[in-house]
This record gives C-alpha cells, sequence and structure tokens, in this order.
C-alpha cells in the first residue's frame, strides 16, 4: 500500500468535516495516511486546550497512524507556549 504524509491541515479538515477536506479525498483514496510526531503531539495537545470531549477524543483513538514514537509524542504533548 502506498503511503503519504499529511500534515495538520489536511487532517484537521478531516477530523472537523470541513469540506476542504474534499480537495484532497481523490489524492489519498486508498493510501495509507502517515503524519509526524508533532502532528500527533499537536493533536494530543488539542485536546486539552480545547476541552474535547470523550467521543471526539474515541473517534481520534480510532484512527490508526504510522510512524510515530510515543514517547517523544508525550514529551512534545507537555511542552508548549504559554501564549497559546
Amino acid at each position: 500500500m502506498d503511503r503519504v504524509v499529511v500534515d495538520i491541515d489536511v487532517l484537521s479538515f478531516y477530523l472537523k468535516n470541513d469540506s476542504r477536506f474534499l480537495c484532497y479525498v481523490q489524492a489519498l483514496d486508498g493510501k495509507q495516511l502517515v503524519i509526524s510526531f508533532q502532528t500527533l503531539a499537536e493533536l494530543m495537545l488539542w485536546q486539552e486546550v480545547h476541552g474535547w470531549g470523550q467521543q471526539r477524543r474515541d473517534d481520534m483513538a480510532r484512527l490508526s497512524f504510522a510512524y510515530h514514537s510515543s514517547s517523544v509524542v508525550a514529551a512534545l504533548e507537555s511542552v508548549h507556549c504559554p501564549a497559546e
């Protein structure tokens, strides 16, 4: 299976059911989506900062991502700019 790296914008469009995701559907169809550990850390931080409910957190947990190290992600999640 071919793999394609998606950035936070594309993933955000998908998670928010944003119509802008439709621009990417054809290019992503049939491919394994890959995100960087930084993207995963940002998503985990967003869950806390934006007070995601349990259903949304469960939906996020069901997604499958390739190539991330959970220890690196956990470290990055806990370090963020106080101005955010």
